[in-house]
């Protein structure tokens, strides 16, 4: 979970080159992420409510490219384009994050 965090930090940092996404796709793209990432189950997976734009697109091109290890999400991030990618990040970082 550390090295998770590491990473975050890390890929806040990097700018992204995707386009703009659209929010109302990646909330129609969404219902595969909220299975696990929802406020039920806070605390042993994160919840992408609230989470920057650039943060989510950097995470999702680390899991793609293997380079953040956790094979199911890695599964996902690789059947993604990106402007799936942008649409989810678009979306995600709207919401209001959990308290």
């Amino acid at each position: 979970m550390r090295v998770a965090a590491v990473a975050f930090g890390y890929v806040c940092m990097i700018g992204s080159a995707f386009a703009e996404g659209d929010p109302e796709y990646g909330q129609y793209l969404s219902s595969e992420c909220v299975t696990c990432h929802q406020s039920a189950v806070a605390g042993t997976i994160p919840s992408l409510a609230g989470m920057s734009e650039d943060g989510f697109i950097s995470l999702m091109k680390l899991y793609r490219s293997k380079k953040l290890e956790n094979p199911t999400m890695q599964t996902v991030a690789m059947r993604l384009s990106d402007e799936d990618i942008a649409a989810l990040a678009a979306y995600f970082s709207a919401l209001k994050p959990p308290d």
